[in-house]
């Protein structure tokens, strides 16, 4: 029997061996690989930009007021130069403005301004989103939002009428109405309406069973301009410069039946309207 060692084995071994290593080299690439392509993306400029951002997002205000917001306004990616504002989205009667105007951004700086909102006595009474943008030449910032919620101011007054002549068939009489504002400031009225409540018949027209009722007349409501302004005080459609074409106006129907009824009778008329507070 052959006791001499066999030569195979170192053979082996060194196969085993190699094949460490190579998974080795198989493995630390791609490692290597990944480190080179960090340091490549790390080395990307970050392009000019402007930043915007709204400070309180929201404000309350009454139906004629104004309010304000402060804007903030940033530089990023080394962009400077002057920088201005666009508003949008306000609800309809409102303004703004912004002070300054204009805005001058150093690399990396953060400057702001004031933006006052106002409102009109005839802005909806509502919840309103809007937005304010920043741009200095080709660049325009993000969009950074707002909302403003407008509250409806309701003033007490009171309206009388009188209307200018008798009434007989087929006869028009206009209505001079007047309006009086207890407070000490004025008011904007709108929405004046009139309406013929009751006819109260004569004596005379109720004993002999003559009719008279509502549907003898016509009511054409008030066409003038709104909102009208009237100050504390009493004041007529005339005195606040409404012509006569604009007033209500009554008229009785000549129908071919007997008005003999509406002879004397005395209409009972109700006013209304709407007042808001200056």
């Amino acid at each position: 029997m052959d006791h001499r060692p066999e030569r195979t084995a170192p053979f082996v071994r060194g196969g085993v061996l190699r094949a460490i290593l190579l998974a080795l080299m198989v493995a630390i690439l791609p490692i290597a690989a990944l480190g080179a392509g960090n340091g490549q993306g790390s080395s990307a400029k970050t392009a000019a930009g402007i930043t915007v951002a709204l400070s309180p997002s929201s404000r309350t205000l009454d139906q004629g007021q104004s309010t304000t917001f402060t804007v903030s306004a940033t530089s990023t990616g080394g962009f400077t130069g002057p920088v201005t504002f666009t508003i949008s989205g306000l609800p309809a009667g409102a303004t703004a403005s912004v002070a300054p105007s204009s805005l001058n951004l150093t690399s990396g700086g953060t400057a702001q301004a004031v933006l006052t909102v106002g409102s009109a006595t005839t802005t909806p009474a509502a919840k309103t989103d809007f937005t304010v943008k920043a741009g200095g030449g080709s660049i325009v910032s993000n969009t950074a939002p707002g909302q403003l919620q407008v509250l409806e101011v309701k003033r007490s007054f009171g309206v009388a009428g009188s209307v200018n002549g008798l009434l007989a068939p087929g006869v028009s009489r206009s209505v001079e109405l007047q309006i009086s504002n207890p407070g000490n400031k004025s008011i904007a009225v709108t929405n004046l309406s009139v309406s013929i409540t009751q006819v109260v018949r004569t004596q005379a027209a109720i004993a002999a069973n003559l009719p008279c009722t509502t549907a003898d007349y016509k009511l054409t409501q008030y066409s003038g301009a709104y909102p009208l302004t009237v100050d504390p005080g009493v004041r007529t459609l005339s005195s606040l410069g409404v012509p006569e074409s604009g007033w209500p106006r009554i008229t009785m129907y000549d129908t071919p039946q007997l008005q003999d009824g509406c002879k004397g009778a005395t209409l009972q008329l109700t006013y209304s309207g709407t007042g808001q507070g200056n």
